[in-house]
């Protein structure tokens, strides 16, 4: 019985490694410290940073140093408030990308309305998913006819209304599949509004429920670099979308 659990201990240590055996050879495993102080106060070296637990996750992705507070915004109310003051303050651009905008969210179109009237310089540009965007409700309403008025009011150099659809989609199929089951080949489904330097990155859409009793996720992020890359990839998506 002593070579057989000898044996499964030399086992252990190689594939566990050395540290898990202790000078005594105990074969019970010890948990490396990782909130031991150095003599001045600070974590040791045994602890680990945030920076190091997701460095390898910037490799090959865009990383930004986020230098002003994140606010979390907690409810649906509040996050539609927030909508609303991005609007009404926002004079460069607002950039709003969504899977869909609800059909009678006529308020949300009359701020972007005004918003534009009041502020001759800014700039609108919308992104939605196509298959989503122009499903009709039971009135023939839907996302895209919502916002042709400010398409035509304001001309498309001020309102860019992009619908992205999706390439798995096309030809016969497309229109074998009637509305809302076509919606399962795949979807836009970013959830990023811009208010000039300011970003609010959520998993909620425009539309009633979520402004009121639909708990979603919702940050709003201050920074100008952080921004410009949401603005910039709802550009480029709208490049390759229906206008």
């Amino acid at each position: 019985m002593n070579a057989i659990r000898a044996s499964l201990v030399a086992q252990r240590a190689r594939h566990l490694g050395p540290r898990m055996l202790s000078s005594s050879s105990s074969t019970a495993p010890r948990r490396p410290d990782r909130t031991r102080a150095s003599p001045q106060g600070n974590i040791g070296p045994s602890a680990l940073s945030a920076h190091q637990v997701f460095a390898p996750l910037a490799k090959n992705r865009p990383v930004f140093k986020i230098s002003k507070p994140i606010t979390v915004i907690r409810e649906p109310q509040q996050f539609y408030r927030d909508l609303l003051h991005g609007i009404k303050h926002a004079r460069r651009r607002i950039c709003l990308s969504s899977l869909y905008i609800g059909s009678d969210e006529t308020q949300l179109i009359s701020a972007l309305d005004r918003a534009l009237e009041q502020n001759p310089a800014l700039q609108l540009c919308v992104l939605l998913d196509c298959l989503r965007g122009t499903r009709t409700d039971a009135t023939g309403m839907s996302s895209a006819a919502l916002l042709s008025p400010l398409v035509a009011r304001f001309g498309a150099e001020r309102v860019q209304v992009a619908m992205y659809h999706t390439p798995a989609l096309s030809g016969l199929s497309k229109q074998a599949w009637p509305q809302r089951y076509n919606e399962a080949f795949g979807l836009q489904h970013i959830k990023a509004y811009v208010f000039d330097d300011d970003v609010i990155v959520s998993g909620a859409n425009l539309s009633r429920d979520y402004f009121t009793n639909r708990q979603d996720r919702y940050m709003r992020i201050p920074d100008r670099q952080f921004t410009d890359y949401f603005a910039g990839l709802i550009a480029t998506i709208s490049q390759f979308s229906f206008r």
